[in-house]
């Protein structure tokens, strides 16, 4: 309700007295009040006698451009902060702005006036000295370089790579933390990966002493005190190297319908509520699947040991019990505390294999009933699911594993499998939220918006460029639809990425705001306690319901915690994913290294004004620079490169490319067409042969401008942001100095 509010006083613009929320929305006063208020605290709105409207200030994330100016990210429409406004902001820091009347063009700009929050408390980069001093040259692009504090920096040499405490002072310096190695070898990239995102790769030592104190066997009365499961045929199906088994499954016959059970890995009973391992969990929020290394949210005596639901062990379960009727509506829902002894610990491979039509392992072979029962239901909910509006992408997935050094690139291909776990906790988490929800009781949702009104005008427009149209009003089905009219089409992943652009974040929140891209009205996680803190808050809340344990008091405090414990799981949900992305990313371009020369097929997965990105078959992706490609223009309104005699790259079109360089320090890999590359080979011959010597030919640069005489060599400095489209962006013009972005205001006035 809260953003409700703050969205119908964005929409309105004008003040509002509390009896005007009480009747546009039917609250009660004593509720409405307290919305409001919480809105006034996070200054979200202002109050001035008995109207309540929306201060000319505004707090959000900032984003810094090399030239000087910025934008305040904020829901609506970002705000533009001119060069000169933006004090000594850093990039991400959390800002608050005084919005300044249009200007001639119209548009609102902003002046920075205050840093609520900084970003980074650490920075990660490589050390080196001048004139006297030490300094940090971040890894970052758009940092500045810090001056350091000479204590801990004895017998480190240049180019070591460290992790150093920022001071905000007048001009920030830096105090070394970490020695974290020297160059970008595996195992220093990771660690300042780690460091980076400020991610907690080791337990504290009364957190592992907690665990360790856990008995491994399962008391007789717990036993005694929860339901049986035993007796079922309950399983679980995981990935062949997967450890922290905490879901499981298993189906029945009724004589009018089927029962499904979803059995989750019980860990509120083991992680208590305020404990040091509470804490701890709470802190990192979610385990880190990182290339080669996991950080676990809960020490291995949990994930993979009391709370694993390994075969052939009892185990402690919050079990879900769904019975469906022959058209799979849910007749009755049912939540227990149990124990389940699984009987067999299936793989997506095997699972996959057997939806092909082959045979199970011989050891499994007594499943092959209930399986052939759960892939008929799951693709049947499947296809309800979409029918009601859900959005399905068919991304490609490629997982990176590195073992005893080597890396491997592993395309994700069991897609039956996967649907068919994917479906069963869907169920398990829908039918939760609804309980919570129709017991009035508070909970951690994970929400999805619909997309912004802006958002999806631009939306519209594109996909109208493309032949497809959407009505004026939004819904889930008219996208869904569009995705499934452009399945095998060539333009599929154009428009898929178009639509997955359109798209808000899903997060975490305390209120409940329905799920758009799943077209759900109650939707949560409540199925992996063991790597996702959320789903252990949500587990305790059930079962408080279940034991009826839960007080006025109890219900009083998670309301007042709840929105804090959301926002924060968000965060940490995005710092996960930013180091998994990055970390792959750096691996990829390390197995790119290993190929150079060799030949590949791929297929264009984004087009830009200064190249095209094609993803190989194994999932790595790379640039193919416009000089590269010949005579080609980018066309926006086409969504491709255009060439000569009608020729054109579109996402979706296949490309045969050469490695031609890769650049792991920064996650870039150099492509260029197989033809062309070819062209360029024979006609660097014919020069040696002609001119009789061979020349030492400079490593071609991976990124940015062609070589000049008045530039040095190295390789221009870049990050990606990207998702499903690359985004280049390049360092400060003068090359090897990292400098702060100038914010000195100019000395003319702006124009009003």
């Amino acid at each position: 309700m809260r953003e409700t509010l703050l969205e119908f006083f964005k929409k309105t613009g004008r003040p509002h007295r509390l009896e005007e929320i009480l009747r546009r929305f039917g609250l009660e006063k004593r509720e409405a009040k307290a919305y409001l208020k919480a809105l006034v605290r996070e200054g979200l709105l202002e109050k001035k006698g008995s109207q309540y409207f929306l201060p000319a200030r505004v707090q959000g994330p900032i984003s810094l451009h090399r030239d000087g100016y910025a934008f305040v990210r904020l829901p609506g429409k970002d705000l533009f902060i001119p060069p000169g406004y933006t004090q000594d902001a850093w990039p991400d820091d959390l800002v608050e702005a005084r919005i300044m009347p249009p200007g001639r063009d119209g548009k609102p700009w902003g002046v920075v006036e205050r840093i609520l929050k900084r970003a980074r408390e650490r920075v990660v980069g490589t050390l080196d000295f001048r004139k006297g001093y030490a300094v940090l040259l971040p890894d970052e692009p758009g940092l500045p370089e810090l001056r350091l504090l000479p204590e801990g920096l004895h017998g480190l040499k240049r180019g070591s790579r460290i992790v150093v405490k920022v001071h905000y002072d007048r001009r920030p310096y830096g105090e070394f933390l970490e020695y974290l190695g020297e160059g970008d070898a595996p195992e220093t990239e990771t660690e300042a990966v780690i460091a980076k995102y400020g991610l907690r790769a080791e337990f504290p030592a009364e957190v592992l002493k907690e665990a360790e104190a856990i008995p491994l066997e399962i008391p007789e009365a717990e036993m005694k005190r929860r339901q049986d499961f035993r007796g079922l045929r309950v399983f679980t199906i995981d990935g062949v190297d997967a450890k922290d088994f905490d879901d499981a499954i298993h189906v029945e016959r009724l004589p009018k319908g089927y029962r499904i059970g979803v059995h989750i890995a019980d860990v509120s009973h083991y992680v208590k509520e305020g404990s040091a391992l509470d804490q701890e969990a709470f802190l990192r929020g979610t385990s880190v699947y990182l290339p080669g290394r996991v950080l676990p949210m809960l020490p291995e005596r949990l994930s993979n040991g009391v709370c694993s639901l390994k075969p052939h062990e009892d185990r402690l379960v919050l079990s879900v019990l769904v019975e469906l009727d022959e058209d799979l509506e849910v007749k009755r829902v049912r939540f227990a505390e149990g124990v389940i002894r699984s009987v067999a610990r299936m793989t997506y491979t095997e699972v996959e294999a057997f939806a092909e039509g082959f045979g199970l392992p011989e050891e499994h072979a007594f499943l092959a009933e209930d399986l052939n029962l759960l892939l008929d239901l799951t693709q049947r909910l499947r296809q309800k699911r979409l029918e009601a509006g859900s959005l399905d992408f068919s991304f490609p997935e490629v997982k990176v594993e590195v073992e005893d050094g080597t890396l491997h690139l592993i395309p994700q291909e069991e897609p039956r499998a996967r649907s068919l776990i994917e479906e069963l906790m869907l169920l398990a988490n829908r039918m939760v939220a609804e309980h919570l929800v129709n017991k009035g009781l508070p909970a951690l949702f994970r929400v999805h918006e619909e997309p912004l009104e802006e958002a999806y005008g631009k939306l519209r427009t594109a996909l109208a460029r493309l032949g497809y149209t959407l009505p004026e009003k939004l819904s889930s089905k008219a996208l869904q639809r569009v995705l499934l009219e452009a399945k095998g089409r060539p333009e599929e992943p154009v428009v898929a990425n178009l639509v997955l652009r359109s798209l808000r974040l899903a997060r975490y929140a305390a209120e409940n705001l329905g799920h758009f891209g799943l077209a759900m009205e109650h939707y949560l996680h409540f199925t992996s306690p063991i790597r996702r803190y959320p789903d252990l808050v949500v587990h305790r809340v059930l079962k408080a319901v279940l034991r009826r344990s839960l007080t006025p008091a109890k219900k009083a405090r998670w309301q007042e915690t709840f929105p804090a414990i959301a926002e924060h799981a968000s965060e940490m949900e995005r710092k996960a994913e930013a180091a998994e992305r990055e970390l792959t990313k750096y691996y990829m371009a390390k197995w790119a290294e290993l190929h150079l020369g060799e030949r590949f097929v791929g297929k264009v997965t984004g087009v830009a004004s200064f190249g095209a990105f094609v993803t190989l078959r194994n999932g790595v992706e790379g640039l193919v620079r416009l000089e590269a490609l010949g005579p080609y223009t980018y066309s926006e309104e086409a969504l491709a490169l255009l060439g000569p005699k009608g020729k054109r790259i579109r996402l979706g079109d296949e490309m045969e490319v050469v490695i031609a360089a890769a650049n792991p320090r920064l996650r870039q890999i150099d492509l260029l067409p197989y033809r062309e590359e070819e062209k360029k080979e024979a006609s660097r011959e014919k020069t040696l042969v002609k001119k009789g010597k061979a020349k030492e030919e400079e490593m071609r640069k991976v990124v940015g401008p062609p070589t000049d005489k008045s530039r040095d060599s190295r390789p221009e400095r870049v990050t990606v942001n990207t998702i499903y489209f690359g985004e280049w962006t390049p360092r400060e013009e003068k090359a090897g100095v990292h400098r702060p972005v100038e914010t000195r205001a100019k000395r003319r006035r702006r124009r009003r």
